[in-house]
């Protein structure tokens, strides 16, 4: 089952772009707002305008800042993973799943399920492969020690089939 689709890359575009306008456009007005602040009070020769000046720069600078890491960062690092199972390089690989864990890892900002599939005819530890399985999408309901084929860029799942 393939489980990335083009719909679901156009969904996270949207999404990232959604949360892109709520991260740039406050702050581009606080910080216009400070630029304006700051004319207004050289014009008027004022001394202590340049404080407010200086307060609105770093809320706006602060806003972005903090919005941008916390809310639009994962966002486009989700956008990023959707267009490389989508597009990437992608590698097959057939095994006997041995292991699903179902406790989530953090694998290059992304929420995961590590899972381990034997690629040998022995159950040898040394042909044991990790990969990790999206945790945004629906549970794996393969039994283990299933034969799957798993269609991969880097470690991360992009396809799950039985064998």
């Amino acid at each position: 089952m393939s489980l990335y689709t083009q719909a679901d890359l156009d969904a996270i575009r949207a999404k990232l772009k959604r949360r892109i306008a709520i991260a740039v456009v406050p702050a581009v007005v606080i910080l216009a707002a400070a630029v304006g602040v700051f004319v207004w009070g050289r014009m008027q020769r004022s001394d202590t305008l340049w404080m407010l000046t200086a307060a609105l720069t770093v809320l706006g600078g602060g806003y972005f800042l903090f919005l941008f890491g916390v809310y639009v960062r994962p966002a486009w690092v989700y956008r990023t993973h959707v267009n490389y199972m989508l597009h990437g390089r992608m590698r097959t690989t057939t095994g006997v799943l041995k292991s699903i864990s179902p406790d989530l890892s953090d694998h290059d900002g992304l929420e995961c399920h590590a899972l381990m599939l034997n690629i040998g005819d022995r159950d040898d530890p040394e042909d044991d492969r990790l990969f990790y399985y999206d945790a945004l999408k629906p549970a794996l309901t393969y039994p283990l020690g299933t034969r799957v084929t798993v269609l991969s860029n880097d470690k991360l799942i992009s396809s799950i089939e039985p064998a």
